[in-house]
């Protein structure tokens, strides 16, 4: 399976077929990112490219005996894509389109910068935590190892992932601060 996607990539690059994405003029094309049972393909929103991904990826289900499961997938098309080629790539694919890609393993998987607002769950979670908890029941060592164990945890998967805003690190220690 491997060799084969190994295969696919090479003459997709070699093709230059509008599959795949270049971060820059002098990088290498990435048509795709794989992480366990999940992926995510780069194509041009095109029909010529659309239909040489959707018959790779049939031949790549017929060799490998596997089904993609289209209920659980999604297009997420460009902001710069114009009505008609979303409508191409709907057709094609005959997946609905999103404006996100969502959630992914607990984060949010943003386009372009990150704002505030994705940050806000995190905040949201760790207020309703403190307002469970009756901070004046418990000594001053009971409230450092809460905060330490719960509550500077929540941010830390997230924060892996993206840079967290400052406002967002200011807000969460404010939070912090407040409970202890």
């Amino acid at each position: 399976m491997n060799a084969f996607c190994v295969a696919s990539c090479n003459l997709v690059n070699t093709l230059k077929s509008g599959i795949g994405i270049s971060l820059s003029a002098h990088s290498p094309i990435i048509p795709c990112l794989f992480f366990t049972d999940d992926s995510i393909l780069f194509f041009e929103a095109s029909t010529s490219s659309c239909t040489k991904l959707k018959s790779i990826i049939d031949h790549f289900c017929q060799l490998s005996r596997q089904v993609i499961n289209f209920h659980k997938s999604s297009i997420v098309v460009s902001k710069n894509a114009l009505h008609a080629q979303k409508q191409i790539i709907a057709s094609v694919f005959n997946i609905p389109h999103s404006n996100s890609l969502g959630k992914y393993l607990g984060c949010h998987v943003f386009q372009g910068k990150p704002k505030a607002s994705l940050f806000s769950e995190i905040l949201g979670k760790a207020t309703t935590r403190m307002e469970s908890w009756k901070a004046n029941t418990l000594s001053k060592a009971g409230r450092t190892v809460l905060i330490q164990a719960n509550l500077e945890s929540l941010p830390s998967h997230t924060m892996q992932c993206f840079e967290s805003l400052k406002k967002t690190t200011t807000l969460l220690d404010r939070v912090n601060r407040n409970f202890f």
